[in-house]
């Protein structure tokens, strides 16, 4: 039972009696008396507002819960009894969830269920379990409260930024377009893609006959393919400990996760295969080469739940079982941190023997502070420390970044806010050229 603001004004509108009181203490039943009447009123309130036994309650979450982007979460509310109420919903949020909008307010009739939504924003990637809610109903003169809580259990997951792909869809399916129009090619080869049925022919390869069409349509049907234009992409997420470093709000593994989903979008549209893996010492998480429309469901999935761990990044493990996987040359997006020649020395080596065979991107986000300490006039002796420290920094990224491009690997070198739409403008320049 809680008592509500009408209750507690009223029970302070008695002050004045218990004043006459101290005066004429002959007048003492007067307040008890008014007292006792909002108290039987307030357990009558009490006992005709519906309970636990009453109430009905269901959650409806959205498909997925995208970072950092606004979505609804639905509730519905019933009360099975002979009256109505009016119920306050506070909704038991998961850690990872924040709430924008305020909870709402709802009037229920009887056997009538009344719906309505909250707004929440995800802070944060992996499940999103919801564990109860506490309603507060106010029945008839509303002088108190009853408060419930019920076991309302629902399981969302947080993925990847994935609600702003769309810009880069369209990105590329213009760049698809513009390079259908500069560069018609003529595809030769017998091709291994399923394109269509036609009648048999004589002279067909008998190996393409369609069997099971031919026995149902009562004649000879061949299988006829087109060559595969599609080029095959693989995406690495280093999940070491250089990448649970703060740029901004998120860690430099957050944006490379949303780089890695709208690269896999604009790959999507381009008709290219793409496989995921993410790693530290390990391979956190892995997806086979997909294409198709069903492709990016699968790849939010293999970015939902990893975190980078504090632990060294086993390159030359991780390398020589994740391109094992690979057939032919394809390009590989690798998202890294690189500090200097000495601390880069493996991932060079490793990069470097993969480019024998494969085309490979290498991805490093700059630190703005750094930058901004280097390039800044220091205005004290502190400042000239921090200063001296950030170019020592900077020039030995400059000298690893140089060394990897001497050995034959390509470098993105770009901010946080700028890295999707750096990535996705570099994967569409290499797409036109014959590197691959």
């Amino acid at each position: 039972m809680v008592p509500s603001l009408r209750l507690v004004v009223l029970v302070a509108a008695t002050a004045p009696l218990w004043l006459l009181v101290a005066v004429a203490p002959v007048l003492l039943p007067v307040p008890v008396a008014v007292l006792a009447a909002l108290a039987a009123a307030s357990v009558g309130n009490f006992l005709r507002t519906p309970g636990r036994r009453a109430l009905g309650f269901e959650r409806t979450l959205p498909p997925r819960f995208s970072l950092d982007d606004e979505q609804e979460v639905g509730i519905t509310v019933t009360v099975r009894g002979r009256r109505g109420a009016s119920v306050e919903i506070r909704d038991h949020l998961p850690a990872n969830l924040a709430a924008v909008s305020p909870f709402p307010l709802l009037t229920v009739q009887a056997f009538v269920p009344a719906t309505a939504a909250y707004r929440v924003r995800p802070v944060s990637r992996g499940p999103a379990r919801f564990t109860a809610v506490t309603l507060r109903l106010t029945q008839g003169i509303g002088l108190v409260q009853r408060q419930v809580r019920l076991p309302a259990a629902s399981e969302g997951r947080v993925f990847p930024a994935f609600l702003g792909v769309h810009r880069f869809d369209l990105l590329a399916v213009a760049d698809r377009r513009e390079e259908a129009i500069r560069i018609p090619r003529t595809a030769r080869g017998h091709g291994s893609d399923f394109e269509s049925l036609r009648p048999y022919t004589a002279g067909d390869d008998l190996r393409r006959i369609d069997w099971k069409t031919t026995a149902r349509r009562g004649f000879l049907v061949s299988r006829t393919f087109r060559v595969d234009r599609g080029q095959q992409l693989t995406i690495l997420l280093d999940a070491g400990r250089f990448m649970a470093e703060r740029l901004g709000t998120r860690t430099r593994f957050e944006h490379a996760v949303n780089a890695a989903v709208m690269l896999g979008a604009a790959a999507e549209r381009r008709g290219d295969t793409v496989s995921v893996a993410c790693f530290s010492n390990r391979i956190e998480s892995f997806l086979p080469a997909v294409r198709g429309a069903g492709m990016m469901p699968r790849v939010l999935d293999a970015l939902a739940d990893v975190e980078p761990r504090n632990v060294e990044s086993d390159y030359w493990h991780v390398f020589s079982r994740v391109l094992a996987r690979l057939g032919k040359r394809c390009l590989i997006v690798l998202f890294c941190e690189v500090l200097d020649r000495a601390g880069s020395a493996g991932l060079v080596h490793s990069l470097a023997r993969s480019a024998r065979k494969h085309l490979i991107l290498a991805v490093v986000l700059v630190d703005e502070r750094t930058r901004a300490a280097a390039d800044g006039v220091p205005m004290d002796l502190a400042d000239g420390y921090r200063k001296a420290a950030a170019s020592h920094v900077a020039l030995e990224r400059i000298l690893a970044l140089n060394e990897m491009r001497s050995r034959g690997i390509l470098v993105l070198e770009t901010t946080p806010e700028r890295l999707s739409l750096d990535l996705v403008s570099r994967y569409l320049g290499i797409r036109k050229t014959t590197l691959l």
